[in-house]
């Protein structure tokens, strides 16, 4: 039978979507500029997919246990590759605005049940290290996806465009066709009831049954990382295309370089992380060694060394990831995807933050979001910190 449950199979999907999801990412800084729109456009652009984004993951969550996340997946994929047209077709900010929302909605989608996908189809003891490795194929594939969208981009801004939408639509086929949906994870939901359970303040209100003081913290973590990180790279894209002219295909290639250092990162620093340390406590360093980076990529103005650290930097970003998205397993017990909504949302949550200020801040001063990034690194081992305390007083009050 060729379709089957297989966490395997879906690491093929997520490479896939990966690397065709990226195609767009080194055009847009060229893409604004020749339709003569305003610099914030492209922290707007992206602030408004993070948007829905973060308001659809908690009904995606709920979608997925009624429907199946598989089936959820595969529809998401056909609706992104159509708002990615809709995107190389548009010509005025309110057509940018309008694609990218409709675009973050089918986005959402995507996340969301990757994530349940893995943690309802691993075995217990593997969920951790099966969350670490989607991300890693995350952080490494998307990668190489910059580098094709950008020698694209230089022969054809559409073409690129096109190349994504239809990338999207034989993922959204191929997703349907090997894998299966695992059964035993579904639940029987009227419409109605999705409708309301799924409402993105409401979801946070009815985690009030899993919240705890260590959750907050953890979430606060998730957000403050992810908008540090997202005010970064949308300035850095921008930056490069802006400041010293580079085509799409030099953020693409440098991209690419990024995705060599992520994967060797990732298959020893972070593996090692993962397997020999508490995460939990490792988890601060990590984030300290961004902060300083950070500091010292606002110091340095001359092009040659500013490339260098960042791209190193781009490495050490991939790291913490994986560290997050495992603790996440650990947290997440017996509470049907609700966390895994919230996780999603607090990441999205920090990306509309993280785009619009990066946005709107280049104005002032072309170095000012890295500037507010290192502030947001230094916010997020505060509240690494923070959780690790307290998570550390829990198991002694517990086993006193």
């Amino acid at each position: 039978m060729l379709k089957k449950v297989s966490v395997f199979r879906l690491f093929i999907i997520v490479g896939l979507y990966c690397l065709v999801a990226n195609f767009a990412h080194p055009i847009t800084p060229t893409f604004i500029q020749n339709l003569h729109l305003s610099d914030y456009m492209f922290g707007v652009a992206f602030a408004c997919m993070s948007l829905t984004n973060f308001l659809f993951s908690p009904f995606w969550g709920k979608i997925s246990r009624n429907f199946g996340a598989i089936r959820s997946m595969g529809f998401c994929f056909f609706g992104y590759s159509v708002a990615q047209m809709m995107f190389g077709l548009s010509t005025t900010e309110g057509g940018i605005i309008t694609a990218r929302l409709i675009g973050g909605f089918f986005i959402s989608g995507i996340s969301v049940t990757q994530i349940l996908y893995v943690m309802d189809n691993s075995a217990p003891e593997a969920r951790g290290q099966d969350l670490a490795t989607c991300v890693t194929i995350t952080a490494v594939v998307s990668a190489f996806g910059y580098m094709v969208g950008g020698l694209l981009g230089d022969i054809s801004i559409f073409g690129t465009f096109v190349a994504q939408s239809v990338g999207l639509f034989v993922i959204g086929v191929l997703c349907w066709t090997i894998i299966d949906d695992n059964k035993d994870a579904m639940t029987s939901l009227s419409i109605k009831e999705v409708a309301k359970s799924s409402n993105p303040f409401q979801a946070f209100i009815d985690s009030k049954k899993i919240m705890t003081f260590v959750i907050i913290l953890y979430l606060g973590v998730c957000a403050a990382t992810s908008f540090a990180s997202t005010c970064y790279e949308q300035c850095f894209n921008y930056f490069i295309k802006d400041q010293y002219g580079f085509p799409p295909s030099y953020n693409g290639l440098l991209k690419a370089l990024v995705g060599i250092i992520s994967l060797v990162a990732n298959t020893t620093i972070c593996r090692y992380l993962l397997k020999k340390t508490n995460i939990n406590k490792t988890v601060i360093p990590v984030l300290s060694i961004c902060f300083a980076m950070m500091v010292s990529i606002v110091m340095i103005d001359n092009v040659v060394p500013f490339i260098i650290m960042n791209v190193i930097f781009f490495g050490f970003n991939a790291v913490y990831q994986p560290l997050l998205q495992a603790m996440i397993s650990s947290l997440s017990k017996g509470e049907d995807g609700i966390l895994v909504g919230l996780y999603n949302s607090m990441k999205s949550l920090g990306m509309v933050g993280g785009s619009l200020l990066a946005g709107f801040v280049y104005a002032a001063g072309p170095k000012m979001s890295f500037v507010v990034s290192a502030v947001a690194f230094l916010i997020a081992i505060v509240l690494a910190l923070g959780y690790y305390l307290q998570l550390s007083q829990k198991t002694t009050d517990n086993e006193s």
